[in-house]
Formats: structure tokens, C-alpha cells, sequence
């Protein structure tokens, strides 16, 4: 089973202590993978616990009349039970809760709004295995910290599509194949190095299916307000996945983050190059109708923005890209033709307009034909800039 060792299940739980660091999992770059996450919650997991508070401010009267105003622990809320934790509102009521336990260094809590129930203890006894424990890390994140957070507002929520409601089964399929494991062995009768060779020699082609369905999946665009010990406040914002399980309401996934990213970014790259197949299969067609091609041109979705093209070329074309992509319509698009080929699309979709994809992938135009490797991220207007300077020169 590919590295899905005991520390996966434990990196996979820092992951989500990471939701209020400033290196969160939200930061995983396209090539994210198991590993990746080990080493971006290894990385910020000391940070994050260095930001998160435990701390109230507990303003009142002493016992003798006189006003009190002091920062202290309120033992009501540290000792709350995590089990009668339940986030079945709404997806701002969830983040809320996630936010006060991790203001108030609630892991059980923490992990009760981010695991499906049935499988916390099984990452508890996985964590064990690995040498970790829940009083270990509650031990690490008791010291003092300067801030505490809260949700300021949603600024967007985006809809996760089957592919990435699909992953979550995929992933959580793994951790029910470890729980059917350690119910079927007997947490007793486990022996730490036969687990290891147990999960290296799992099939991950044949993985059971999780006790439960992901029927409302989203990503919460978030404004987090932070506050320090002296007051100063700044904001930041964060991404959270949610999903929601009948019977226990919305979980905050931060784990996750990385690899829908990359799914949907592989998606419209994947459609930025679906552009390119039709567009020289289409202007392969023309040629073979006699039809004229402009030395060089950029076709683009929005036709005014279009460059050395004629309007009786520009219907040809459109009516040929349509026969091989009916579907472009959907889509920003830019396509560039050099010499009768087409060289070079970037598109977008206009519901989620964040990713850009790119064919060649992660590449910006050149004129040369040398296309550059992108070293940031780049806007789908900030691509046609470059691509109209370029292909003016």
C-alpha cells in the first residue's frame, strides 16, 4: 500500500492543526502526494502550535465588589467532553466550532469535526502504533501562544464535483480497510511490524468502500481574523474543504486540500490540451477546404480580444472546433496559430476561474516556440497579456 503506513493517518490529523498556520494545506503544490503532506504538516506543525491560544478573556467583579480583567483558561470550555461535539448546522456554524477548539487545543474535538466518527479510534490506535499519542501532541500544543481566531466571513463557496467526491471515497476506503483490519486482528493481537508488512502489500486497486456517502462536498473560501495578545488584529485568507455525513454532520478536511487543487488544476490542463487536439485537428480540415490561415493569430472567447484574425477565418474555425469539441463554448479560452498550427491554448472555466490551465502544461507562450515554465501563478488575463506582447514582437 503505497507509503500508507501508520504515519499517514497521523500527518493526515496534523494536517488539519495546520488550518490556522500560515503554512496550512492549502499551500500543497501540484505535486502533492502522501509525502508532500507529511512534509508541509512535519513543517508548520511547531508554528502551529505556537499560534494557536488557550486562552479567554474573563472580564467580572471579585468577591469583594472590585473589577477583575484578566486572561485565564476557561475550564468550561477546556473540559467540555469532545464526544458531545456535533456540527450538523451549517458550513459557517462547522468552522466556528473548528476554530474554537482550536483555540482552546481541543484535538479530540479537532479530530470529531474532521474524521468520520467510526474511524477516530482507529486513527488513534494507528497513531499509537507509530509511536504518536493524543497526549503527546495535547502535551506539545499546552504551551502559551499570541493568538487566537476566528472566522471573519465566507467569501465564496465552490461545489466539489464527482471526481473530487470520488477521491474522498478513495482515501477513506484506505483508512476502512485499516479499520476492518484492526477489527478483524483484535487491537491486542496486532503486532506493529506485521501492520507495516500488512499495508505494504495491500492492493489499493480492490479498496472497500467507507460506511458512508459524501452527498454535499464544498470548498469554503474563508476570511479568518487573527488576534494577538496585545489586541492587534490581522486577516488571512483560508480555504476549507467540508463534506458532510448523514448523522454527524460537516467535517473540516483540511488533508485534503491539496489534492483536490491538484485535481482540478490536472482537469483544466487536461482541457487546455482537449483545445489544442481540436483545434490542429480542425485546421487540418480547413486545409484540406483551401482555406487560407493568418501567418500567426490568437482566437480567444472573447472575440475582441482576438489578434490578426478575419471574421470569415474566425467562423470556419469556430464551426470546425466545434465538430471536435462541442463543449469549448463553456470555457475562456485562448488558442494560438503559428504557420497553420496551433502552437499554444490556455483556458479557463468561468465558475472557477482560479485554475488556468495551459497546453503546453504550466507553460507561458513564447514566439520562438520555446515556451517558458510558468515560476508563479498567473491569471487567465495576465496569460493573454503576455501572449498578445509576445506574439506582437
Amino acid at each position: 500500500m503505497k507509503k500508507f503506513t501508520a504515519i499517514l493517518v497521523m500527518t493526515a490529523m496534523l494536517c488539519s492543526l495546520t488550518a490556522c498556520g500560515h503554512d496550512t494545506a492549502d499551500e500543497v503544490t501540484d505535486e502533492s502526494s502522501v509525502t508532500s503532506v507529511t512534509e508541509v504538516s512535519e513543517n508548520s506543525t511547531e508554528e502551529t502550535t505556537e499560534e494557536i491560544t488557550e486562552t479567554d478573556e474573563v472580564t467580572g467583579e471579585d468577591t469583594d465588589g472590585e473589577e477583575i480583567s484578566e486572561t485565564e483558561t476557561d475550564p468550561e470550555i477546556e473540559n467540555e467532553p469532545s464526544e458531545k461535539i456535533s456540527a450538523d448546522g451549517t458550513c459557517a456554524e462547522a468552522i466556528e466550532m473548528f476554530l474554537d477548539c482550536t483555540n482552546n487545543h481541543d484535538v479530540e474535538g479537532m479530530m470529531k469535526l474532521t474524521f468520520p466518527d467510526k474511524y477516530i479510534d482507529a486513527i488513534n490506535f494507528v497513531m499509537e502504533l507509530s509511536g504518536a499519542s493524543m497526549e503527546e501532541i495535547m502535551n506539545d500544543m499546552a504551551e502559551p501562544s499570541s493568538e487566537t481566531v476566528r472566522l471573519s466571513e465566507i467569501i465564496s463557496e465552490e461545489t466539489l464535483d464527482d471526481d473530487d467526491i470520488e477521491m474522498f471515497h478513495e482515501y477513506y476506503g484506505e483508512i476502512q480497510l485499516i479499520s476492518n483490519y484492526i477489527d478483524e486482528t483484535g487491537k491486542e493481537n496486532i503486532d506493529p511490524e506485521k501492520f507495516d508488512e500488512w499495508a505494504d502489500t495491500v492492493d489499493t486497486e480492490s479498496l472497500p468502500e467507507p460506511y458512508f456517502n459524501v452527498n454535499d462536498g464544498r470548498i469554503v473560501n474563508c476570511m479568518l481574523e487573527y488576534e494577538d495578545e496585545d489586541g492587534d488584529k490581522y486577516t488571512e485568507e483560508q480555504a476549507f474543504i467540508m463534506f458532510y455525513i448523514d448523522g454527524e454532520g460537516w467535517k473540516t478536511d483540511m488533508s485534503m486540500m491539496g489534492y483536490v487543487k491538484k485535481s482540478k488544476q490536472t482537469s483544466i490542463n487536461t482541457t487546455a490540451s482537449t483545445f489544442m487536439k481540436a483545434s490542429n485537428a480542425g485546421i487540418t480540415e480547413l486545409d484540406e477546404m483551401g482555406v487560407e490561415f493568418p501567418e500567426k493569430c490568437i482566437i480567444c472567447s472573447d472575440s475582441s480580444k482576438n489578434y490578426n484574425v478575419s471574421e470569415e477565418f474566425l467562423s470556419d474555425f469556430e464551426e470546425s472546433l466545434e465538430s471536435f469539441f462541442s463543449d469549448y463554448k463553456e470555457f475562456d479560452y485562448i488558442i494560438i496559430i503559428d504557420d497553420g498550427c496551433c502552437t499554444y491554448t490556455a483556458c479557463t472555466d468561468p465558475e472557477i476561474p482560479k485554475y488556468v490551465g495551459t497546453y503546453p502544461a504550466n507553460k507561458l507562450y513564447s514566439a520562438d516556440g520555446d515556451h517558458v515554465t510558468m515560476d508563479g501563478k498567473y491569471t487567465f488575463d495576465e496569460i493573454y497579456n503576455l501572449c498578445i506582447d509576445e506574439i506582437q514582437k
